[in-house]
């Protein structure tokens, strides 16, 4: 009957086996191979089974008995088909074609940690991604014939679905700290993808800040310490701090930071910094404990830092600091010494030279050899004598740093550092630098041996000031350690009379001070309830320090004695005897108090400090009667070579009159030339008096050594050309000679006036301000008020004779003087890095001078002091401006212009360079590769 219904299908006879398909399904996806696999099941199995679709017969492939299959390559449409074994056919079949799911693109979007500055990417069809951490990472995946989609890491168990936000289009995001991988999966009703879609995504960590320190401590004045090196981290920093701990005997822990500047967008770079300790006030045995700490910018686990090493910076203790100042000393003292030798013997081979170039014409090779050592052997007396000053220099810092000065004491010491500094004057090195000269153009003997004559007597003033520096350097030496040894005195007996009350405070003898008023000092009164609680064994411990201290007291009375025997001193001083004795009440104190019987302890401390007190006023009446005798004495000296100079002057002035009118013929001719000798033998005598004066006062300016150096010239000069018969030249110098004897005159009654002042004051020092108050006046007053005298005096002031003569050598010597104000005035800027003013006007005044000399005002010299006026009063107006920019800047910073180390100059160098390279660099470059610019520049500069 279904045959009869259904007239239009073909219908296969029945067979004796069934056709099985043993797959799932007949779905097939596109562009993939099919395989259907058949099995027959029945009595009767064929060998073969076809498949028939169309006008195609396909055989399929045997497996085994009952077992086929047959592979639809690349399968692209439906398929329908029927199965043929033996003349039967199976029903008709269709394999459908269907679509997988399919990825088109995709795109990750990533939004990197704010703090690292780097800006949004996206990054297209590339799954694999290393990226910093803290990273979010956003996915758009465009798919097709997609239903779902689905994102799974293996750091958790847990799939994320992706959100689909439009037409196939998914989406999910997540934010990275450690390494992941993940895969995508993507699915519809038939099937899910074909491939396994899996990407890595590695996290760089945020790495430690990297710190490489150098360091450089001042272990000669303890007043600084140098830091440098080198900072980095992968992304950049956001401080640098330096952090120290302060310890000492007698102070609390004190622990602080300082903040050091960084740059925030360089993640390398340099630092350098000074780090100057006076506001630590740091004393003898304090330590210093620093180090660094450099601090990155993370902004996921927050800021993390790195530290340096820790570095300490100890102070030697008092004993120490004493013993190096005694031998910086000593070193000062040979240096002075050694430049004294080496100005002798210049001074012999100049003598030596000029001896053998006497009637000569003209220079064979051993004299230009000669005169070339002569020029070397200056050039090494010149680096000898800066080497003594910079020594010098150093000294007086450490006794500044490490040691109180009586103020006296200290205005000695500038002094002398002053005369130091004045002993290289230019004048001489002019001369050394003209023979140079003359050398090289092969100028004749003559010329030379003149050149040789000026440089012989400027060598016996540099010999004469080195003599006079050494002298007094001694009589420094020892000064200081006098008062030195006051100081040590006065401090162990105030600390020895504290130990004596803290001990009457134990032994129940005293009463702790105390106020009236409860109130008044609540912090006193628990002061005092600590005293009563020392024991008598920390009163021994602070007693054995006593007597420790005491020996150091005992050798610096020794040291002070034996440089008192050789200075010739009063032997009035305490001696170490006397510190031994102080030593031995003190132990005898000490075992009174180890044995825990303080009232036994008491007089012998009390001994002790009565034998100090002796000791200490012993050692004051001592300095002040000795400076007050030295005082007394130079004044004496001083007033003695005073009217000395002031009856030379009217001698030799009286000789140069009667050498006016003398014919050559007359035989007095000859008298007058013994008189002249005579002048001499006297200033040789006052010679000898004024240097014997300069080695016992520091204050007496170096000028009076080169003033008396033209004294002997001009004079022995007159004596040549009396000998000579050539009177007017005589003349001249002999009215030379008698300028220098005023210059003489002015110059020390001034010195007279100041030392008169200091006496009358009785306060150490006050020589140095009363200087400052007799040049209150600016020198373009000073200079106004010369012009007024001159042109008065031009003008006819009625004065004639002597007194007119007078009137002209104060006005010369006035002028010389408002000249040397000046040419200091000059030195001191160029030495300080300043410009330079006036340089001309010197010049202008020493033919001033010439002319008040010679007695010849003219109108040209009226026109030249209004000249030198008007310029002197423009220098004096650049040099207030000058000042005032200086005093905006600071006074304390003038302290710290130092010259920077050269171990760090290499970092500034690299500083400089850094920033030129980046200059270079492109701005816009992918992190890698700027991350790699900054290690080539890295390596760069470590190689070079």
């Amino acid at each position: 009957p279904s045959h009869i219904i259904h007239f239009d299908e073909e219908f296969s006879p029945q067979a004796p086996f069934s056709f099985v398909v043993e797959n799932p399904s007949l779905i097939a996806f596109p562009n993939e191979d099919f395989v259907l696999r058949v099995r027959l099941e029945g009595g009767a199995i064929p060998e073969a089974i076809y498949l028939k679709s169309g006008a195609q017969r396909l055989k399929m492939e045997t497996l085994k008995p009952g077992f086929f299959t047959y592979t639809f390559e690349k399968i692209q449409q439906d398929y329908l088909f029927q199965m043929e074994a033996a003349g039967f056919f199976s029903s008709p079949m269709t394999i459908r074609l269907v679509d997988r799911p399919e990825l088109l693109s995709l795109k990750m979007k990533l939004s990197f940690p704010g703090y690292i500055h780097r800006p949004a990417e996206t990054i297209n069809n590339a799954g694999h991604l290393e990226i910093p951490e803290g990273t979010i990472v956003g996915w758009t995946l465009q798919a097709a014939h997609t239903q779902s989609a689905v994102i799974k890491f293996t750091s958790s168990d847990t799939p994320g679905g992706m959100q689909s936000s439009d037409n196939q289009v998914f989406n999910f995001s997540k934010g990275f700290f450690n390494p992941d991988e993940y895969s995508i999966l993507l699915e519809n009703e038939n099937s899910k993808n074909k491939d396994r879609i899996t990407y890595r995504i590695d996290v760089i960590k945020d790495q430690f800040p990297a710190l490489i320190v150098e360091h450089m401590k001042d272990s000669v004045l303890f007043r600084s310490i140098i830091l440098g090196g080198t900072l980095s981290d992968d992304y950049g920093l956001s401080r640098l701090e330096l952090h120290y701990v302060l310890t000492g005997k007698d102070r609390p822990e004190e622990r602080k930071s300082i903040s050091l500047p960084v740059n925030p967008h360089e993640p390398q770079q340099n630092f350098f910094y000074a780090w100057k300790l006076d506001s630590l006030k740091l004393a003898a045995g304090d330590k210093l404990q620093y180090y660094l700490e450099v601090w990155d910018n993370d902004g996921v686990h927050g800021h993390k830092s790195t530290k340096s090493a820790s570095y300490q910076f100890e102070l030697p203790d008092a004993e120490a600091f004493r013993a190096e100042i005694t031998r910086s000393q000593s070193s000062a003292e040979n240096e002075i010494q050694k430049s004294l030798n080496k100005a002798r013997s210049l001074k012999d081979a100049i003598d030596e030279a000029e001896q053998k170039l006497k009637g000569k014409q003209s220079l064979d090779w051993q004299d230009k050899k000669m005169l070339e050592d002569l020029i070397e052997q200056r050039k090494n007396l010149d680096q000898a004598v800066k080497d003594l000053q910079e020594k010098n220099r150093m000294l007086e810092e450490k006794k500044d740093a490490f040691s109180e000065q009586n103020e006296r004491i200290r205005e000695k010491s500038e002094q002398i550092q002053k005369l130091m500094n004045e002993l290289l004057d230019p004048e001489t090195k002019k001369l050394f630098e003209e023979l140079e000269k003359m050398l090289k153009e092969n100028q004749d003997a003559s010329q030379i041996q003149k050149m040789l004559e000026k440089m012989d007597r400027q060598e016996i003033n540099i010999e004469k000031e080195l003599e006079r520096t050494l002298e007094l350097f001694k009589q420094l030496q020892y000064d200081y350690k006098l008062d030195q040894a006051l100081s040590e005195i006065k401090k162990q007996r105030e600390k020895q009379e504290a130990l004596l009350e803290k001990t009457e405070e134990v032994a129940g003898e005293k009463k702790p001070d105390g106020k009236d008023e409860k109130g008044e000092n609540q912090q006193k009164g628990s002061e005092t309830t600590e005293k009563r609680e020392t024991s008598p064994e920390e009163l021994a411990k602070e007693q054995e320090d006593l007597k420790q201290q005491a020996d150091e007291l005992k050798q610096t009375l020794d040291e002070l004695q034996k440089m008192g025997e050789k200075l010739d001193k009063p032997d009035d001083a305490p001696r170490a005897d006397d510190a031994e004795q102080v030593k031995q009440m003190e132990e005898q104190s000490r075992q009174s108090l180890q044995e825990g019987k303080p009232k036994k302890s008491i007089p012998q401390q009390k001994q002790a400090v009565e034998k100090m007190k002796q000791m200490e006023k012993s050692l004051e009446g001592m300095q002040n009667s000795m400076e007050m005798e030295i005082d007394m004495a130079n004044l004496e000296s001083l007033r003695q070579i005073i009217h000395g100079l002031i009856k030379l002057s009217f001698d030799q002035e009286s000789l140069m009159k009667d050498f006016t009118t003398v014919q050559l013929s007359d035989p007095r001719y000859v008298v007058l030339s013994q008189n002249q000798l005579k002048i001499k033998d006297d200033s040789k005598v006052l010679e000898d008096s004024l240097l014997s004066l300069s080695k016992k006062d520091a204050f007496l300016s170096s000028v009076v050594t080169r003033e008396v150096g033209e004294l002997n010239a001009h004079v022995d000069k007159a004596l040549e050309k009396i000998k000579d018969r050539k009177k007017n030249e005589a003349s001249i110098d002999m009215q030379f000679s008698m300028t220098s004897m005023n210059n003489l005159a002015l110059m020390l009654n001034d010195h007279f006036d100041q030392m008169m002042q200091m006496m009358q004051q009785a306060k150490p020092g006050m020589g140095k301000k009363k200087g400052k108050k007799k040049s209150e006046q600016s020198l373009g007053q000073l200079q106004q008020q010369l012009n007024q005298q001159i042109e008065e005096m031009k003008n006819g002031s009625g004065k004639s004779g002597r007194r007119m003569s007078e009137d002209l050598a104060k006005m010369a010597a006035e002028q010389e003087r408002i000249r040397r104000a000046l040419q200091d005035m000059q030195e001191k800027l160029k030495q300080e890095g300043g410009k330079s003013l006036g340089d001309d006007i010197p010049g202008k005044m020493e033919q001033t001078e010439m002319d008040l000399v010679n007695k010849q005002i003219t109108e040209q010299t009226i026109r030249r002091q209004k000249e030198i006026l008007t310029r002197l009063l423009e220098s004096e107006k650049s040099m207030r401006e000058q000042d005032m920019d200086e005093e905006r800047k600071g006074e304390a910073a003038k302290d710290y212009q130092k010259e920077i180390p050269r171990a760090f100059e290499e970092y500034l160098r690299l500083k400089e360079k850094e920033v030129e390279l980046l200059k270079t660099m492109p701005p816009k470059l992918y992190p890698y590769y700027k991350k790699e610019v900054n290690e080539y520049f890295k390596r760069l500069g470590n190689h070079q």
